[in-house]
């Protein structure tokens, strides 16, 4: 920490010698003598026009700028929505500040059409709005880097924008394939864009907002009138050592109410995205983008990966009343995995040793579709509507082994060979419509259904050595075809009052309705006697349940800093069990009052609520299953209602310059599931049931802090910290040894950057990461309490193109776990190497994992047991490949 303030404070003062600074304050008025809260101040440089800074006025009118250079000719811009422009020309003298006092807007006449000045920047109700005239930026420039010229936007490496301190999740509220906002800001000509607009996305809804400072950022690009239309997007390709290539391409159309992409993608380095960035997740290890189809298909965390995929993105708007986006992806995943793991068990003060060896070989195929269809009938109602469908088939086949054994003798060991093949079909549709009455009444209806479908067939053979038995070797064969049928209804209707003033309250009733359990069949084949029906090993149950719940929520506003939500609900929950396998039916119709509170003074938030959730099911076992010989499950019946309450506290502070966070959370759930288990010392062989355990409590604190500097019109600099704190209550019984243990974790993260003409930044960060596991058992030698550690010290650098060069590239030294009791330093050094041609297309030089030196591993400890793992991934690879870029832009002649 000490360094980096060091380094700052040498940078700053190297780059601001010789240079004087002033302060330029004083304070707006109305025409009728009354304070100006939130017009747009704004300085100018005269020479060219650009802007030098720029703020709004506080609640009394007030406004005061710092570092600005004296000596200069500049421009005093001020605007307002009720008043005409305000420009003066000054300069600061030389070792002074400028006090412009008292300053007085004339007001707006209601005849007055025509606005002969356009402000630079100026806030138009709740939207600000930048006029792009005021900020230069170089020929050929996408709308990134004139973001980047942007005062109160900030334009990260990876080319997120922030927006005081909140990340900006849409531009020109398109679904940019999963909100990659990249391709428009990437791929859109600067030169196009007459306004950019920033606001708080309050969406159609008529209902008020009581913290509009949650709401999502969106920006809007307003274009010139002469723009028709822009195709843009990219082919790419590469290929290098080890096999390794990658290629794809994208296709963009791009209106002011229409957008049309379609992309396709194929490469074996581990990424389901079709983004070229190589270094987009620091170290290489899980090698998926965090952007683009996180969720929608699917990543790949561990292991070799080929991953092809084809897909398209519409996105029209009709008019002012309708918009529809459909989002389609067919997507293929050929993966490989291996794992290795050791562990060290204690029992009865013997250690136990196993290894295994786990090696699996997939193939899936997935069809996802996304769409959204919103209309608004009139200034009073709109419905939106968003259908969902995804049918996915996978196969597998694994291979596994594993052996247990004392510093003595051998206890057992075992190989098998195994597969799988799945299909689902998941749809689900979300339908709301809002119309308000008149000015004080809004109804709402809310409709949800999700169907799942999931057919799954596993089969594996097993031999099994137990040595200290009658009988040491057997076999066996096993089959079990399970479908899982999941159906959930949802309907919820709601009124909503605005007649006392500061004081709204919600009123709704909703009803749920669930259906699910598996359905089994299970065939054996024990030492090759023959296959037989193994019904007594079919888990076959069926669950339904059903929720009405009433409540009401009060929105308190006395004040403009505080605000109070408060309500309660009471939820009436009735659970049905039909457990097939041994014909018995389990009932429960339980009432429950879920009260909830949330107090908001400016940006401190505090809040508690009591929540329930449905019983856990992996907690129900019929019959005894004890098919593999090295492990039997015991019956358990647990069909309780989990009831949950949460206290939080937050504090928020946004600013362009500091983003401060800092939250914590108490979980406390009224019961949990725990574990029991029993182990042969002599053979190895174990028992586990669960067993309705007790209560726990849950604790987590969370901090986030940045400071943004900006030294000169160069440099800017940054310094973050990210730290965060938990624990983990879990109940076990081992032996007959019961223990509730605690899993208490600290990370902790510092980074700083600089940033120089937006061309070279370069980002050293340490991080620190802690783990303890602690056992109420204290006076049994078998249970351990552990400590582990990580420290990893790296640095990122980005060069932007300079003549016509340009490097991306990441450095991370990880001092980690390599086995049971030892430690290794890991260095993971990334690389990619880009010649940019004149026609913006791209040579690229790729070096991953240059020391080849990357591995993924994981080391814990809980109750008696001590655990380590290594799984496949990744090594070292270069590739050479081309990009092709093309921009092509239709004006009107």
């Amino acid at each position: 920490m000490r360094i980096y303030l060091f380094l700052i404070l040498l940078l700053t003062t190297n780059i601001v010698i010789g240079q004087s600074k002033g302060k330029v304050f004083g304070t707006v008025f109305s025409q009728n003598t009354e304070p100006l809260e939130k017009a747009t101040v704004t300085i100018l440089n005269s020479k060219d026009s650009s802007v030098v800074s720029y703020l709004l006025t506080d609640t009394k009118g007030k406004f005061e700028f710092v570092k600005i250079p004296t000596g200069t000719a500049l421009t005093l811009f001020i605007s307002h929505v009720n008043a005409n422009p305000f420009r003066k020309e000054f300069t600061i003298p030389n070792g002074e500040n400028y006090d412009f006092a008292h300053l007085k807007l004339d007001s707006k006449s209601l005849e007055e059409v025509v606005v002969n000045i356009v402000p630079p920047v100026r806030m138009n109700k709740d939207t600000l709005e930048y006029n792009t005239n005021f900020f230069k930026t170089r020929p050929n420039a996408n709308v990134e880097e004139l973001l980047k010229e942007l005062p109160g936007l900030q334009v990260n490496m990876d080319g997120s924008i922030y927006y005081q301190g909140k990340e900006v999740s849409k531009v020109n509220d398109k679904d940019f394939f999963s909100s990659d906002v990249r391709i428009a800001t990437r791929n859109l000509d600067a030169s196009l864009i007459k306004t950019v607009q920033v606001y708080r996305d309050k969406g159609e809804t008529k209902k008020d907002n009581e913290d509009e400072d949650k709401l999502p950022i969106t920006i809007n690009l307003k274009f010139k009138k002469d723009f028709l239309k822009a195709s843009f997007g990219k082919l790419y390709g590469s290929a290098g050592t080890r096999s390794r290539y990658e290629a794809g391409g994208l296709f963009n159309t791009f209106k002011d109410t229409l957008q049309l992409s379609f992309l396709g993608f194929g490469n074996n380095i581990n990424r389901q995205s079709f983004d070229y960035n190589e270094l987009n997740q620091e170290a290489g290890l899980g090698r998926a983008e965090n952007y683009g189809f996180d969720n929608f298909g699917g990543r790949n965390y561990s292991g070799k990966a080929n991953d092809i995929g084809l897909g398209f993105n519409l996105n029209n708007d009709w008019g002012k009343k309708t918009k529809l986006n459909i989002m389609y992806i067919l997507k293929y995943n050929k993966a490989e995995n291996q794992n290795t793991g050791n562990q060290i068990s204690l029992y009865d003060q013997e250690k136990q040793y196993s290894a295994s060896d786990y090696q699996q070989q997939e193939k899936s195929v997935g069809h996802n579709l996304k769409t959204l269809l919103r209309h608004r009938m009139d200034t009073t109602a709109y419905f939106e509507f968003t259908p969902n469908l995804g049918i996915n088939s996978k196969n597998n086949s694994t291979f596994g082994m594993n052996r247990s054994y004392t510093d003595l003798k051998k206890l057992n060991d075992a190989t098998g060979t195994g597969g799988n093949k799945e299909n689902t079909l998941n749809y689900s549709h979300g339908f709301y419509i809002e119309k308000q009455l008149n000015k004080n009444h809004i109804v709402s209806f809310r409709n949800t259904i999700s169907i799942n479908t999931n057919e799954k067939t596993d089969t594996s053979f097993q031999n099994t050595n137990i040595y200290d038995t009658a009988k040491p070797r057997t076999s066996l064969w096993y089959k079990n075809r399970t479908q899982n049928n999941s159906n959930n209804l949802y309907f919820s209707a709601a009124y909503y009052n605005k007649i006392i003033k500061k004081l709204n309250f919600d009123y709704y009733f909703t009803y749920v309705t669930n259906r699910q359990g598996p359905q089994e069949s299970v065939y054996i084949n024990r030492d090759s006697t023959g296959e037989m029906h193994a019904a007594p090993y079919e888990n076959s149950y069926r669950y339904k349940y059903q929720d009405y719940i009433t409540g009401i929520i009060f929105y308190w506003r006395p004040t403009k800093d505080f605000n109070v939500k408060f309500g309660t609900a009471y939820q009436v929950k009735t659970n049905h069990f039909d457990l097939l396998k041994i014909n018995s039916v389990e009932k429960s119709s339980l009432g429950y009052w879920l009260p909830n509170i949330n107090i908001r003074y400016k940006d401190l938030n505090l809040g508690w609520y009591k929540d329930l959730e449905s019983p856990e099911l992996y907690g129900i076992q019929q019959l005894i299953l004890d098919l593999n010989p090295l492990y039997t499950r015991k019956t358990s019946f647990i069909f309780n209602n989990i009831e949950k309450q949460n206290v939080s506290i937050s504090y928020y502070k946004y600013t362009s310059k500091l983003q401060f966070n800092v939250n914590g959370n108490i979980n406390y759930v009224n019961n949990s599931i725990g574990s029991r288990s029993w182990r042969n010392n002599n053979t190895g062989q174990m028992t586990t049931q669960m067993f309705l355990a007790g209560s726990k409590y849950n604790y987590s604190a969370y901090t986030y802090l940045r400071y943004n500097l900006k030294a000169s019109k160069n440099w800017s600099f940054y310094l973050s910290q990210n730290n965060n704190f938990y624990t983990y209550e879990n109940y076990s019984s081992i032996n007959d040894v019961d223990n509730k243990g605690t899993n208490i974790g600290i990370n902790a993260s510092q980074q700083f950057s600089a940033t120089w003409k937006n061309l070279v930044t370069i980002s050293p960060q340490y991080t620190y990461s802690w783990n303890k596991n602690i056992n109420s058992v204290k006076d049994n030698t078998d249970f351990i309490e552990s400590t582990y550690s990580i420290r990893k010290i790296g640095a990122g650098l980005n060069i932007n193109p300079i003549h016509g060069f340009s490097l991306e590239s990441t450095y991370s030294l990880d001092n980690r776990a390599s086995g049971l009791s030892g430690r290794k330093n890991y260095h993971i050094l990334n690389a990619s190497f880009y010649y940019t041609f004149k026609n913006n297309s791209q040579l690229k030089l790729t070096g991953f994992d240059i020391l080849n030196q990357n591995t993924q591993n994981y080391w814990g400890s809980q109750g008696n047991v001590t655990y380590f793992g290594n799984s496949l991934t990744l090594k070292q690879y270069f590739m050479l490949g081309y990009i092709h870029k093309f921009n092509i832009i239709k004006t009107k002649k």
